[in-house]
């Protein structure tokens, strides 16, 4: 899905689309199913190329890092984006400074808006993804689920450093 730029140096662009992201769009191992995105903005024409300048809106299911079970998340960001296209091959080589971390470059006049949902939607996840604070996690030994009671049946694993201290009185045999 594309947007045409075309026409932005004449009257700015508004734009407002619905973009449903596949897991492959964005990181596998963070997100457990399709992500619904919605972005609305305008592109505004100016020197070397253009801004976009709007807001997302996203939802979808995420992965609990502990126990991997699918958590729902929604978010919604504002973002400025430069596009602009890249350089000539007979120019130099430029070093990016941080001003040119928010500049995504194209190859012909169209505003990739499925790649442009994705990035913010990268940008804005959180860092860790827990289905609750006090998540127990997967059983090191069976790999079940320690949030549901009676999942796993294993016994505790005793550290080999202790093993000395256990004859000990008032320590647990």
């Amino acid at each position: 899905m594309s947007l045409s730029l075309s026409n932005v140096d004449e009257r700015p662009i508004t734009f407002a689309q619905e973009v449903v992201l596949a897991v492959d769009k964005l990181d596998a191992e963070q997100v457990a199913g399709p992500f619904a995105v919605r972005l609305e903005g305008r592109v505004l024409p100016m020197d070397g190329g253009y801004l976009v300048d709007g807001s997302m809106e996203a939802e979808g299911p995420l992965v609990c890092v502990r126990c991997l079970v699918p958590v729902p998340w929604k978010g919604k960001d504002r973002f400025s984006v430069e596009l602009r296209h890249p350089l000539d091959a007979a120019d130099e080589e430029m070093e990016l400074g941080e001003g040119d971390l928010d500049v995504v470059f194209i190859t012909d006049d169209q505003l990739d808006v499925e790649r442009l949902a994705a990035e913010q939607v990268m940008l804005n996840l959180p860092m860790r993804i827990l289905c609750q604070p006090e998540c127990a996690g997967l059983c090191p030994q069976c790999g079940a689920n320690k949030n549901q009671e009676g999942s796993c049946q294993c016994e505790p694993e005793v550290d080999p450093r202790w093993e000395a201290l256990r004859g000990l009185d008032g320590l647990p045999s």
